[in-house]
This record gives structure tokens, C-alpha cells and sequence, in this order.
């Protein structure tokens, strides 16, 4: 194996500047935000008209998941309210939602962050497995087979 001579040396630190020069800040910014929430909705919607055309169940569970989420982010990245309701309504935007309905929903997200509560979200049955359930087949309880 070759010793690292002055050219090998000054070839590297000139590739490392020049990638620092031209990425530096994207890596720099990534790496202090590789930690944040990324923002993931289980229901959208993306105009004022389709939200308001939702069924209220709906329209609560966004909300109360907005909601939900804001308190999250305001916590995991220690933001103030003001700029966790400007991320949320700038995610969304990215998102496709219309910039009307995100701006909308920012007083939503602003007002969970500072009561530092939210809506309780719809709960879905969720028993995967199934304990706990008495069904009948046959009749005939399932464990009496």
C-alpha cells in the first residue's frame, strides 16, 4: 500500500471543501432536522368544499388529528405555537391541501398547541387479535370447538 503523498493529501481537502461550498448547508440542515415529525394525516382533505362535505365524524377526526400532531411537534421540536401552526399549514400545502383550508386548520393546530390539549381523536375499534370478543359460531362459542 502507497504512502498518501502531498497530492493524494490536497486532492481530498480540496473535494471536501468544494462539496461543503455546494452542499454544506442541505447536510448541515439536515442533519440538525433528522429528527423532526413528519407530518402524516390518516384522512385529507384538500379544499374547503370537500372538508365541509365530509360527514362531522370525519371532519372531527382531521381536526382532532391536526391537533393531536401540533402538540407532538410543538413538544419533539420545540417550537413555539406560532411557528408549529406555519409549519402544519406549510406541510400541508406541499401536501396539496388548498392554502385557504391550511390556514384555516392553523387556528385549529395554534389552539391545541397553546391549551397544550386536543380533541380526543375518534377511537376505531381496534382488537386485532380478538380478545376479549364473544362470537358465536354455530351456536357454539369459538373456544368451545
Amino acid at each position: 500500500m502507497d504512502k498518501l503523498d502531498f497530492g493524494k493529501l490536497t486532492t481530498i481537502v480540496l473535494i471536501f471543501f468544494i462539496i461543503s461550498f455546494f452542499f454544506g448547508e442541505k447536510i448541515f440542515f439536515w442533519y440538525e432536522h433528522k429528527d423532526d415529525l413528519k407530518l402524516e394525516l390518516s384522512k385529507m382533505a384538500y379544499t374547503k368544499q370537500d372538508f365541509h362535505n365530509m360527514s362531522l365524524d370525519d371532519q372531527r377526526a382531521i381536526l382532532s388529528e391536526i391537533g393531536t400532531f401540533c402538540v407532538r411537534k410543538h413538544h419533539v421540536d420545540q417550537l413555539d405555537c406560532t411557528d408549529t401552526a406555519y409549519w402544519m399549514a406549510d406541510s400541508l400545502e406541499a401536501k396539496g391541501v388548498d392554502a385557504d383550508l391550511a390556514i384555516e386548520w392553523m387556528t385549529t393546530c395554534s389552539d391545541s398547541c397553546q391549551n397544550d390539549k386536543y380533541v380526543a381523536p375518534v377511537l376505531q375499534e381496534k382488537n386485532p387479535v380478538g380478545y376479549g370478543k364473544k362470537k358465536k359460531s354455530e351456536g357454539k362459542w369459538i373456544w368451545e370447538d
